[in-house]
């Protein structure tokens, strides 16, 4: 190959002879063809790289991303009611996030595997020019398991921005939520806990009622007392179909309601009244035995926790029973 000093790219002029001799030698030697494979290797390394690159920022952005969910998973928030909620959105993206992860690290180590076999072929002038010789009995490329991987890539980017765009949908539902309870409570309509444990049962009977008709429940009967037949506070659903019997128990103390009291309910609340579902409430709280017999005969206990979203911060009776199924 002959060198035209005039061009705007010509060998450097190396200090050392020994590697100046070297390398004139090879222009030497030199021809279109040696040159032309020579562009094209340098060229699928250039493209070997982007796609490496891109590999690498799928990844540490994954990384990034799953790392921020975990810390949100780990972080306290300040009212109670919706910590959960948040938690479990955290944890969701989390555990999807993670085996993306799994998958972006394999695409990056698959890369720089395909990398090193294209490095190993780096300088020798003759392997490079047969690789791309007509006729020539074509070689494997790394290039194209490459291309393979960043395709696969492309589609879990496209994973990852479906998972973070889920868990933005649905902390934005949990924030508004959120500034609908805060509202609530510090509305006039709040009662406490405390509130609550100062009333006579009967007033708590009359309180269970007027929440549900304040969620769109139609009460047929808003206390109980002699003859009830365990069925203190009967509601329509918003639906117009779902009959719902409520049997109420009040305690100053935090007291544990046993199994008898569910029993009771137990035989009369669908035979009697009708019920499509069954429910106890109580400020205190449940027995072993009284959970266990409440599963076993489909009945939904409403304890402390419950009582106090709907009350004190307004979560829908609704919403309560379909999170308790």
């Amino acid at each position: 190959m002959i060198i035209d000093r005039n061009a705007s790219v010509v060998p450097p002029r190396f200090t050392n002879k020994l590697l100046r001799k070297a390398m004139g030698t090879c222009i030497a030697r030199a021809d279109h063809e040696d040159l032309l494979a020579s562009f094209l290797w340098v060229h699928e390394g250039q493209i070997a790289r982007d796609i490496h690159g891109f590999l690498e920022r799928h990844r540490d952005r994954v990384q990034r991303e799953r790392d921020h969910a975990e810390q949100r998973g780990e972080g306290e928030f300040s009212d109670p009611p919706l910590d959960e909620d948040y938690v479990n959105v955290a944890w969701d993206t989390e555990v999807q996030l993670d085996k993306e992860l799994v998958l972006a690290q394999a695409a990056c180590d698959e890369s720089t595997k395909q990398q090193q076999t294209m490095r190993e072929d780096y300088g020798d002038a003759a392997k490079i020019r047969e690789r791309y010789t007509r006729g020539a009995e074509p070689a494997p490329s790394p290039l194209e398991d490459l291309i393979k991987i960043w395709d696969a890539c492309i589609d879990a980017s496209i994973r990852v921005d479906n998972i973070l765009a889920e868990d933005r949908h649905r902390t934005h539902a949990i924030a508004l939520d959120e500034a609908r309870m805060l509202a609530y409570r510090t509305s006039s309509c709040s009662l406490t806990l405390k509130d609550i444990r100062a009333m006579h049962h009967a007033q708590f009977e009359h309180t269970v009622a007027e929440l549900a008709r304040r969620d769109g429940y139609t009460i047929k009967r808003a206390h109980g007392g002699a003859g009830d037949l365990g069925a203190d506070v009967i509601a329509i659903a918003p639906d117009g179909k779902t009959r719902v019997v409520i049997q109420c128990k009040h305690t100053r103390r935090g007291a544990t309601v046993g199994s008898p009291a569910l029993q009771r309910l137990n035989g009369t609340a669908r035979q009697v009244h009708f019920a499509n579902v069954v429910v106890a409430i109580t400020n205190g709280y449940y027995s072993g035995p009284a959970k266990k017999f409440a599963r076993s005969q489909g009945i939904t206990l409403l304890g402390t926790p419950h009582l106090e979203e709907w009350a004190t911060w307004g979560v829908p009776l609704s919403k309560i029973l379909e999170d308790l199924r």
